[in-house]
């Protein structure tokens, strides 16, 4: 894969493309991820399958202006940054020997993409940074323009002033010796503050006033949406519905390529779950409320889902609609699933590439929609812990 760098966003864009294929949940092997990836951004803007815990959104600001005050070149700034992301690298798992959320606890000082890279756009999302360039160009901004006074009788540190950033909570005294992920009350509520301004109307902010998820599985489970009404009840509605009723896509994918490779148990497996999945509450009643017309329009409202994509959505929903227990068993279906892989990766789709096929490891795309649940559900967490402190 190769693609001309053009500036920070392009960069960006790439990395966050590459760092999806690590992530299961991501894996779209039927080529739907443009919808999937409209749902999670109205969802839960600002977030990313990269994002850990709440308090990086401050932890990543704290850095980024404290080495700005010190008006460094260009160079030495980048490499002082790394060198304090490291050091939270190492606070952190003082705090918490078991590393669980640090991003870099294995890879340490090698560590490719330290968290100002992985956070910076949601900061710039809910608006906790002001500035629309990445590091490189804040450090320039920031040693080009003229010192400003400091009033006297102010003691906080210079680094609060940054003009590029809103007035941050004060920094921990032990940010660089032993930091945890508990944020403080008055840093969960400048979070919520920042989200509830920038994001509203959406389910994000709506369950940051009304909810805190634990360990639910889903988004949409019944104790998170009691009393949720208006867009964001739309849009989880048209979201549960694409997870219910997609879900069998993929198994019947993977089936279908266990029987090309002559894996019995594969499909012994995979038939299965396509029994129980074509047998379930969820799909019956995807099925019989999908309001067509309105899942584009929301899908659609100024965004492009080219029309291959649009067709097959379309057509995989009316299959499952026509047989809801059994549709993945006709041969429409299973045309349909071949056809698209076929059309999306030509010479290398493992319907016609031996060894494509052989490079399978029995699983591919069939981790669900989860629309950035798992970090959006932290995200949420650790907010509404930090306002009981």
């Amino acid at each position: 894969m190769a693609w001309v760098d053009f500036g920070h966003q392009h960069r960006d864009d790439m990395d966050r493309l590459l760092d999806a294929f690590r992530d299961e949940a991501t894996v779209d092997e039927l080529g739907i991820g443009t919808i999937r990836d409209t749902f999670a951004n109205v969802l839960f803007p600002g977030t990313s399958t990269l994002h850990t815990r709440a308090r990086y959104l401050l932890f990543v600001p704290w850095l980024v202006t404290s080495v700005a005050a010190q008006r460094l070149s260009l160079e030495r700034a980048n490499a002082e940054l790394r060198h304090r992301e490291t050091g939270l690298i190492e606070a952190l798992i003082a705090g918490d020997p078991t590393g669980e959320g640090v991003i870099g606890k294995v890879a340490r000082a090698s560590l490719k993409r330290m968290p100002s890279e992985v956070y910076w756009g949601a900061l710039g999302r809910y608006r906790i940074r002001r500035c629309d360039d990445g590091p490189q160009q804040h450090f320039r901004a920031v040693t080009s323009a003229a010192v400003l006074p400091q009033d006297e009788e102010d003691e906080r540190p210079r680094h609060l002033h940054d003009p590029h950033f809103c007035q941050l909570p004060p920094v921990p005294d032990d940010l660089e010796t032993v930091a945890t992920f508990d944020l403080t009350a008055d840093e969960a509520d400048f979070l919520n503050e920042r989200i509830q301004a920038t994001c509203q109307g959406s389910y994000l902010a709506w369950l940051l006033l009304h909810r805190t998820p634990g360990d639910t599985a889903h988004a949409w489970d019944e104790p998170l949406t009691e009393g949720l009404d208006g867009e964001p009840a739309r849009v989880v509605a048209h979201a549960q519905r694409l997870h219910h009723l997609y879900e069998g896509a993929p198994l019947l994918y993977n089936l279908l390529l266990a029987r090309n490779a002559g894996w019995d148990e594969g499909v012994d497996a995979y038939e299965h779950r396509l029994t129980e999945w074509g047998a379930s509450e969820g799909v019956a009643g995807a099925a019989s409320g999908w309001d067509q017309k309105d899942f584009w329009a929301l899908v659609l409202d100024g965004r492009r889902v080219n029309a291959g994509t649009r067709d097959f959505v379309n057509a995989w929903v009316h299959l499952v609609r026509d047989d809801k227990g059994a549709a993945w068993r006709s041969a429409a279906a299973a045309g349909l699933i071949e056809e698209r892989e076929k059309r999306l990766k030509r010479s290398r789709s493992r319907f016609v590439n031996t060894d494509a096929l052989e490079l399978w490891q029995g699983g591919a795309g069939v981790g669900g929609l989860s629309y950035r649940w798992r970090s959006a559900r932290t995200l949420i967490n650790d907010i509404r812990r930090g306002q009981r402190r």
